[in-house]
């Protein structure tokens, strides 16, 4: 009789300590995800200002890299001119 009361008394024990063991891991786990969650919101964050920044510069550069405003500043800053055509010859082969 005193056998049995002791292995059920060490089998408590044993359990009580495994759900423990288990509560403390659930709450550790938990709590990586949450920080982890957090630190996602912050990179799509980031990702979504790159984004952002990324399509004004695009934006910039083709305002900068127009035809006209090229032709513009080389007529103005460099004294530019389209080619006269009639003093252009054809010549055939």
């Amino acid at each position: 009789m005193r056998g049995a009361s002791v292995r059920s008394i060490a089998t408590m024990v044993l359990i009580v300590c495994g759900l423990m063991l288990s509560s403390l891991a659930l709450i550790a786990s938990t709590h990586s995800v949450r920080e982890d969650y957090a630190r996602l919101q912050m990179l799509e964050l980031e990702r979504w200002q790159l984004q952002e920044d990324y399509t004004r510069l695009l934006l910039e550069m083709n305002t900068w890299a127009a035809p006209h405003r090229i032709e513009q500043l080389a007529g103005e800053q460099l004294s530019m001119r389209p080619p006269d055509l009639s003093l252009s010859k054809v010549v055939s082969p």
